[in-house]
């Protein structure tokens, strides 16, 4: 079954879930408070409301501010 790969480098994990899904909605499952990240698929930035489908990859990477 062909299903959206989701990864996440800085935790070292990788998800495959059923889509199509918003990145909001994947954000939850996923089990990552939206705030603290950016979504991304190849070079684009996605947004929460944005759709994935079902055969695409999206990474998932924590964002670090400081000052």
């Amino acid at each position: 079954m062909v299903m959206i790969r989701v990864r996440m480098p800085q935790k070292k994990r990788e998800l495959e879930i059923p889509g199509p899904r918003r990145v909001g909605d994947i954000l939850v499952e996923a089990g990552v408070r939206p705030t603290t990240v950016i979504v991304t698929r190849g070079k684009q930035l996605l947004t929460k409301d944005q759709r994935v489908e079902d055969g695409e990859t999206i990474d998932i990477l924590s964002v670090v501010s400081g000052g």
